[in-house]
């Protein structure tokens, strides 16, 4: 009898430590950035401890990747990756570990991080994509300019008023991760849509361009009726100003659109909360 109790009150705690080790593990964590270059997502990363460098948040960059001289020092390469930019050049990319990689104090998952020279002397020295978001819920607060890692308390509270709406995660050999939607363009014209915090505007392919009474072969840029994502029509903005391109999707929906609003990722679950007015 002294035993079975012994063991229930081991079970007890045994448990309640499991949940505390959780809890801690998915606290709800706040990290500041500041807006640059036009409404880009800059944050300050760190690895290993080191002191602290500008990066940006890039959830259309596909992989985490490192400056030239940054990824020298702290990624222990073991792998290349080849990936298409949104208008279809290759970039090769060795990849390799870091020890710890934390934007803003916070530690984030980088399982396979890359070095690219296309960051050298720009001012930047990372770009932090979806993949650290891959495993938590995250928010991304345009209005106080902030990233929300929500807990299993906050998350709730946070989009009890928002519209649920599905992603499409393409996740690539589980080294590179995209997100996308569903947009309505006007006019009865709807595309798959890259979310691409990477970006200050919003580009369409030129397939779109005709749809718009443009010419798709002499366009750069012009405006469309509206765009808002598909069954959240609270996200409608009208007549907005894009840019043409041949894409490798139907477009790239940047920062612009969200200007002075919310969205929630919830990418273990796949789907985006947006808020409900701007």
């Amino acid at each position: 009898m002294k035993l079975s109790r012994i063991a229930a009150v081991t079970l007890v705690i045994g448990v309640t430590l499991v949940w505390a080790s959780q809890r801690a593990a998915f606290a709800a964590e706040t990290i500041p950035w500041t807006d640059v270059n036009g409404g880009l997502i800059q944050v300050q990363g760190s690895l290993d401890g080191r002191p602290a460098v500008p990066m940006l948040v890039n959830l259309g960059a596909g992989v985490d990747v490192l400056s030239s001289n940054l990824g020298r020092q702290f990624v222990a390469v073991n792998g290349k990756y080849v990936s298409l930019r949104l208008t279809g050049e290759r970039t090769d990319l060795p990849i390799g570990k870091v020890v710890t990689f934390a934007i803003g104090g916070v530690n984030i998952d980088a399982p396979h991080v890359g070095i690219w020279s296309g960051l050298d002397n720009s001012g930047v020295d990372g770009l932090i994509s979806a993949t650290a978001f891959r495993n938590v819920v995250s928010t991304f607060d345009f209005r106080n300019r902030q990233i929300v890692i929500e807990d299993a308390q906050t998350f709730p509270d946070r989009v009890r008023m928002e519209t649920r709406v599905p992603l499409i995660l393409q996740d690539d050999l589980g080294i590179a991760l995209a997100l996308f939607a569903r947009f309505d363009f006007g006019n009865g014209k709807t595309g798959l849509c890259e979310i691409d915090t990477g970006s200050q505007g919003i580009t369409l392919d030129k397939t779109f361009a005709a749809a718009a009474g443009l010419n798709p072969n002499n366009v750069a840029s012009g405006q469309i009726s509206s765009i808002q994502i598909l069954g959240a029509p609270q996200t409608r903005m009208a007549s907005p100003a894009v840019k043409f391109a041949d894409l490798i999707y139907d477009c790239d929906v940047g920062n612009s659109f969200w200007a002075g609003r919310t969205f929630t990722l919830d990418l273990p679950n796949r789907f985006i909360y947006v808020s409900t007015s701007s």
